[in-house]
């Protein structure tokens, strides 16, 4: 859900479609907005808002013979547009029987005093993003349990029953003049090691040696590449603090995300061992 300037009011993009009907699965629908939508958005369309996006997930699922006993709101919202954000949650859980969740970022579980916790029914805890990736210096933006390490000492005290996602996906950051040009999405290390043009230049860090084009983009001397993914060992870890910390009777682990291309580099056995709660 995002914020259309021509028509000064929030419009649905990139909606779901489905190739084939998914039909008699459950599934939980997730709408993304963005914080332009609640700082553009007046607080007296917040109700007209929530309807629109209830009626739309309805006619989706009607549609594709979908049921759903639970609906999630994704935003990253700031100091600036959390009340509007918490008015549209509490508006959805209005006309909604089911569970109403939220994604949690790393951050809002520090300072729940800042950030406010969402009047949801559970949250879910997007572990992934952990360090900046638009620093030169960071060592795997995605994923680094010594990082994450520094945001869950409240994660037990949490008021929210959480769920977690853990990240399957897999970038390239590209650098140049050492700022941040561009992610090159599931670029992995072993493609950049098969590149002639590149120099290893550490544990994931690659340098270019000469101008060239390749992989969509124009290359110079001295651009610098970070491959960014997530090791299994780093995952099951990830899993097994979580469980530690998490004390909720019931915890929902999902992958970020699930398609054909993210999940060839794990075998199906340790994607299954991701949702058992013991080894």
């Amino acid at each position: 859900m995002d914020w259309d300037a021509a028509t000064q009011s929030p419009r649905p993009k990139a909606v779901i479609e489905f190739v084939r009907k998914p039909t008699g699965l459950t599934v939980v629908p997730v709408v993304f907005i963005t914080n332009q939508t609640l700082l553009q958005c007046p607080t007296s369309q917040i109700p007209a808002l929530s309807e629109n996006i209830f009626r739309k997930i309805s006619q989706l699922s009607q549609r594709n013979g979908i049921s759903f006993r639970e609906l999630q709101l994704d935003c990253d919202w700031t100091s600036r547009s959390r009340d509007r954000y918490f008015q549209l949650l509490r508006e959805v859980k209005n006309r909604f029987r089911g569970t109403v969740s939220a994604t949690i970022r790393l951050h809002q579980i520090k300072y729940p005093e800042q950030t406010g916790i969402p009047p949801t029914d559970r949250g879910m805890l997007m572990f992934y993003n952990m360090a900046d990736w638009k620093r030169p210096e960071t060592r795997n933006s995605i994923f680094d349990l010594t990082v994450a390490g520094r945001y869950l000492d409240r994660l037990e005290h949490y008021s929210l029953p959480l769920d977690v996602v853990l990240p399957l996906f897999r970038w390239t950051v590209v650098y140049r003049n050492n700022r941040f040009l561009t992610l090159l999405n599931n670029v992995d290390q072993q493609t950049l090691t098969a590149l002639p043009f590149l120099k290893p230049e550490g544990e994931n860090r690659f340098m270019s040696i000469r101008d060239t084009a390749a992989l969509g983009l124009s290359f110079r001397r001295g651009d610098l590449l970070r491959a960014e993914a997530c090791q299994p060992d780093d995952l099951t870890r990830a899993k097994e603090l979580l469980l530690s910390k998490i004390s909720n009777q019931k915890l929902t682990f999902a992958l970020y995300h699930l398609d054909s291309t993210v999940i060839s580099p794990y075998s199906n056995a340790f994607i299954q061992s991701l949702f058992r709660s013991s080894p």
